[in-house]
């Protein structure tokens, strides 16, 4: 893992990838009523084959809708990568922030660890419908889409999406969008993976996105503690070593316990970047996801601020009673 701290914004840093995009700027205008900006408004992208060696930072997404919008620009260039058998990752993550319940429905806001402790009255079924609404307005506006439903009636969560044209006789779709396969219900969607719901998943060109995932590691909390079988076929399928289960997308506020805010991003296929408070500045850029503690000591050492009280920056020196991190 390459890591290195930023202190002045360079003009232009390498791509991360051999393959050449060009990811359009997201202009987020102020949100209407509901959280929602202008069709008009939202990003769009373009792929080339082409060599390019540099491009210029773009600041963080400024509103949830504006990082769904990108995320729709990154599965545009998957999509088209795939398409032309230009190499790339076929099974995918995306990690959209939601928006927490006591503030407006587009607020970009520190929503806990990874994002994703939003309080919801209602359960994975609440936040499943805005995860939903995301898709839909923005992540696959002007795609040929269809939503299938539920994966399973107990599968709770985890809809479904095919993206592209086509009947099955024909070639089918090119990509299946799930949501939330968490270790309570991956079962339906290891299913889903062995072409239990389709034959298409299976194809060596398909395209697989999982938008907030919640499984854990590689899949070793999977079921139950007796289902040996089935935990034995995750940490095959939900590896996330060597590549697997790439974060094409990430847009998330973080917080070190100092209380120094920034926001994480990742826009496949660039690096990993850390923006300070302000989003005018990189602090730290990485090829792989930053830990907790890397993006903690960056965005104090960029604050010039000390660590609060109880941190260690060994992990031999830490206990449950004065680690504050976690």
């Amino acid at each position: 893992m390459s890591v290195g701290l930023i202190t002045t914004r360079p003009a232009g840093v390498p791509m991360a990838s051999s393959i050449a995009s060009t990811i359009a700027s997201t202009r987020v205008p102020l949100p209407r009523p509901g959280g929602r900006v202008p069709r008009s408004s939202k990003c769009h992208a373009s792929f080339t084959s082409e060599t390019s060696t540099s491009t210029a930072f773009k600041p963080p997404p400024g509103s949830i809708s504006g990082a769904a919008s990108e995320a729709r620009a990154v599965l545009r260039l998957l999509r088209e990568a795939s398409q032309q058998n230009i190499a790339c990752p076929k099974r995918v993550r995306i990690e959209l922030p939601l928006p927490l319940v006591d503030l407006d429905p587009d607020v970009f806001a520190f929503a806990g660890l990874h994002g994703q402790a939003s309080d919801w009255s209602g359960g994975l079924g609440q936040r499943f419908r805005v995860t939903k609404g995301l898709i839909d307005d923005y992540v696959l506006d002007g795609y040929e889409n269809e939503y299938l439903g539920l994966l399973d009636r107990d599968a709770d969560g985890m809809g479904v999406w095919r993206v592209g044209g086509g009947s099955e006789g024909e070639g089918g779709h090119d990509c299946t969008v799930v949501t939330h396969p968490a270790d309570t219900t991956a079962g339906f969607f290891l299913k889903l993976l062995d072409g239990e719901y389709g034959k298409a998943v299976t194809k060596s060109n398909h395209l697989i996105v999982v938008v907030n995932a919640f499984w854990s590691g590689s899949g070793e909390k999977v079921g139950q503690p007796w289902e040996f079988g089935l935990r034995e076929q995750a940490k095959q399928v939900l590896s996330v070593k060597d590549g697997g289960w790439e974060k094409v997308y990430c847009a998330r506020r973080c917080r070190s316990a100092s209380g120094v805010e920034g926001t994480l991003c990742r826009k496949w296929p660039e690096p990993w970047r850390l923006f300070n408070t302000e989003g005018v500045r990189v602090v730290l850029e990485t090829n792989d996801e930053p830990s907790n503690r890397q993006i903690a000591e960056a965005l104090n050492s960029d604050a010039n601020v000390g660590d609060a009280a109880g941190y260690n920056r060994k992990g031999v020196d830490t206990s449950r009673d004065d680690d504050v991190i976690t």
